[in-house]
Order: C-alpha cells, then sequence, then structure tokens
C-alpha cells in the first residue's frame, strides 16, 4: 500500500501550490513593544509590513510607539506604518492630534501612514450623529497638521458608529478593513462608507510567531 499513498501526499502537495494564495505582502499589527530581533523573524515568516499602535483609546500616545516603529525598521520590514486608537469621550480630536503630532516630533517616529482606528461602539459617544461630527473633526484635524492617514474599519463597525453603512466621509482615504475569514483577498469586501475598494485587509486575529501576539493582514502592494 505504500504507493498509492504515496500518490496521495503527492497529489496533496500539487493542490496545495495551484491553490496558494500570493506569497507576498502579508504583515502585521501590534499593540506591544518588541525588539527588532522578532520583527526581523517575522520578516523570515514571509510578513514584510507592521502596524504598531501610536495611540491609546484611553487618550494617550502609545509608549511603544516609536521604539516599534524603529525597531520594525532595523528588523527588515518594507514599511512600517501605526494606527491611532481616538478616545471620543476624552474631548476635542483636535487635541489628540495635537498629543500625536507633538510626540511623532519628540520621538522623530518613521511611519509611511497613520490608519485611523474606527472601532468600538462603547468608545465613542453613543449618538450617530455626535460619533459623525467627532469623526469628521478627526480626519480633518489630521489633514490640518499635515499626516498622512488611512481609515481602518468593517462594514459592521462603521454601521453601528455611524448609524448607516452609507455615511462618508474621508473615503478619499486609503481603507484597511477587518474581516476574520482567513481568506488573504478582497473578494469578501462589501463597499460602505463611500468605499469601493480597500488597500489592506486584516484577515485573522491568531497571528503567534517569534513570540509576537498579531493581527494577520494582506496586501495586494504595499
Amino acid at each position: 500500500f505504500p504507493f498509492p499513498m504515496m500518490l496521495q501526499l503527492f497529489f496533496a502537495a500539487f493542490l496545495a501550490c495551484a491553490f496558494s494564495y500570493p506569497t507576498n505582502y502579508y504583515g502585521v499589527d501590534i499593540s506591544e513593544g518588541y525588539g527588532s530581533g522578532s520583527f526581523s523573524c517575522l520578516v523570515q515568516q514571509n510578513l514584510l509590513f507592521a502596524i504598531t499602535r501610536c495611540y491609546q483609546s484611553v487618550g494617550r500616545p502609545d509608549p511603544n510607539c516609536a521604539s516599534n516603529a524603529a525597531a520594525a525598521h532595523a528588523g527588515g520590514m518594507r514599511r512600517v506604518d501605526g494606527y491611532f486608537f481616538p478616545c471620543p469621550t476624552c474631548g476635542p480630536a483636535k487635541n489628540q492630534v495635537s498629543e500625536m503630532l507633538s510626540y511623532f516630533e519628540n520621538n522623530h517616529v518613521n511611519i509611511t501612514t497613520l490608519w485611523l482606528d474606527i472601532e468600538g461602539p462603547q468608545y465613542w459617544l453613543g449618538n450617530a450623529g455626535s460619533n459623525q461630527a467627532w469623526y469628521k473633526s478627526l480626519v480633518d484635524s489630521m489633514h490640518s497638521v499635515g499626516l498622512n492617514i488611512g481609515v481602518y474599519s468593517s462594514v459592521y463597525q462603521w454601521e453601528s458608529i455611524f448609524g448607516s453603512s452609507g455615511f462618508v466621509y474621508g473615503n478619499n482615504l486609503p481603507l484597511w478593513y477587518a474581516h476574520y475569514d482567513g481568506e488573504p483577498t478582497f473578494s469578501d469586501f462589501q463597499a460602505f462608507g463611500g468605499w469601493n475598494s480597500p488597500t489592506i485587509k486584516q484577515f485573522s486575529d491568531q497571528g503567534a510567531k517569534c513570540g509576537v501576539s498579531y493581527d494577520i493582514n494582506w496586501s495586494p502592494s504595499l
């Protein structure tokens, strides 16, 4: 019986290769601090871009942002971004943007894009109209200080916070969306917020290699 078993294994391997996903442009997003060795190890696992938290939902810059960004560059990541988890209940958006900008300048943070993390209605103001106004102020404040931004969200989170998937503001910005279906492809994307095509997909929250805990992301380009 060994020969038929070998044939089965051969065809299983052939099918796995024939229908595998593209090998490039997988990445991680993180909320804890790690060193350059961890990022170097992730690069060896074909995880080529990193997005580190730079502002926390409690209303302050993340103290790990600068060191993570520097470590990701040193570890060989092809692209390093940050994400901004706002605190609408903490006060005006412009104050939080000013805090973020000062932190970037004082710590010489080198990132390409700062993604606005729009999720968790429990962190917002409890009213769709108030949430929309605060978000608009956030986008406008980011633009006013010259930060390069994108938006992270999902159709469910967008509806939950702003009252409708049809609410549109900032849809000229790149979109990073979340759908934990384990599929590194945009074929599942549902249009919302005026976006018809995304830039990055977060498709799993089960990343755990190189001593790092992370969400797994995919993009067709960097």
